[in-house]
């Protein structure tokens, strides 16, 4: 579903992101993390991406789960000891940094959601082809197979479980020997559809001039405002992680999770404006319309 987001300029959706990305990344305490998962959750099911979002944690919640549950295993930093494992300290300390670490990964993935919706092809080569047309259309390449290898294993599997050839019956060996079968027959069909396409734009003469393009973006009033003043909240907020504010201290010995300093507070409302921009975007919309109405 397309939101105020997909209409702004492509580089201000990708600054957006971008300094999203930076955020989840840059303050690792727990009410931050919460608060702008809560946010970008909330967006997703704007922007019409509840299926998806299910999709993606349901693959990934076994990597969530690792990441909170190996990291007390391999780290015994911490004053607080909760139990042994044999000889292994199990602190609190590493137990709620795997969360934040599992919070974190969380926020990036669920960025990533948002951000296929938003920042399409077009937009990805509008953006980045007269920088480097070779690595911008490198990088769509490679970002296009691999949804486009599942389908296409997909259909082979299918295809090839009519002849006996399958990975979900038989001995270990031939299930190995029928796994190897179809990726070869993928490898194939891949590698020939890469000739003619490489074949297909030598003979429209790609790379020969500078690259144009139809689509035409022109910085609105709107996005020079939201783009400085995203850049001004960034900026502030990387100043404040810097003087050490949105910070929980962690090791040696847990720290308190409230945010008991004016400046911890402004730092929070700064970081919910930046993720919950979109948002903001929607419900101006929303009362524009209404008060249309």
């Amino acid at each position: 579903m397309g939101t105020v987001l997909n209409s702004v300029h492509p580089f201000t959706s990708f600054f957006y992101f971008v300094g999203v990305i930076i955020l989840s990344m840059m303050f690792l305490h727990p009410v931050f993390l919460v608060i702008e998962l809560l946010l970008l959750v909330l967006y997703n099911l704007v922007q019409k991406n509840g299926a998806k979002l299910k999709q993606t944690m349901k693959g990934s919640w076994f990597l969530i789960l690792a990441i909170i549950i190996i990291n007390p295993l391999l780290n015994h930093r911490g004053s607080h000891f909760l139990f042994y494992i044999g000889n292994n300290p199990i602190t609190l300390e590493a137990v709620v940094y795997g969360i934040i670490m599992a919070l974190s990964f969380s926020c990036l993935l669920i960025t990533f959601i948002s951000y296929n919706s938003v920042i399409t092809s077009h937009k990805f080569l509008y953006l980045f082809s007269r920088i480097s047309p070779q690595l911008a259309l490198l990088t769509m390449i490679t970002m296009r197979f691999v949804p486009l290898f599942i389908r296409r294993l997909t259909t082979i599997s299918a295809i090839q479980k009519t002849r006996g050839i399958q990975m979900t019956s038989g001995k270990i060996k031939k299930r190995a020997h029928s796994g190897m079968r179809l990726v070869q027959i993928l490898l194939v069909c891949s590698l020939e559809e890469a000739l003619q396409t490489a074949d297909s734009m030598e003979a429209r003469g790609y790379g020969v001039k500078k690259r144009t393009t139809y689509l035409s973006y022109q910085l609105e009033r709107r996005d020079i405002i939201s783009l400085i003043g995203g850049l001004l909240i960034l900026l502030i907020c990387i100043y404040s992680k810097l003087q050490g504010f949105g910070n929980l201290q962690i090791y040696p010995e847990l720290g308190r999770m409230g945010l008991d300093l004016i400046q911890n507070q402004i730092v929070l409302i700064l970081t919910v404006l930046f993720v919950g921009y979109p948002l903001i975007l929607e419900g101006r919309e929303l009362l524009w319309w209404s008060w249309q109405k």
